[in-house]
């Protein structure tokens, strides 16, 4: 998402720049199903830091594709002047 978003900043393509909020709504969709998978995770033995980590690393890359999101937005804004 991020390249993608990127090269519709570079090619100045706002279709493309918009393209990038579709693929955001599946990793979101995909966030949850796999936070709600972590966080049912009742009966752990041993240390929790993995289920932690693995918490952080999916929320920043859910993150991550929300700020692509958002220069893909703006592409379209800048090439189309509207929101």
């Amino acid at each position: 998402m991020l390249a993608m978003s990127l090269v519709a900043l570079s090619d100045l393509d706002a279709e493309s720049g918009l393209d990038v909020k579709m693929r955001d709504d599946a990793v979101d969709t995909d966030y949850e199903e796999v936070y709600n998978l972590l966080a049912l995770q009742t009966n752990v033995q041993g240390p929790v830091e993995p289920i932690v980590l693995m918490v952080l690393a999916i929320r920043y890359l859910e993150r991550m594709a929300d700020h692509a999101t958002n220069i893909g937005k703006r592409v379209a804004y800048i090439v189309t002047g509207q929101r």
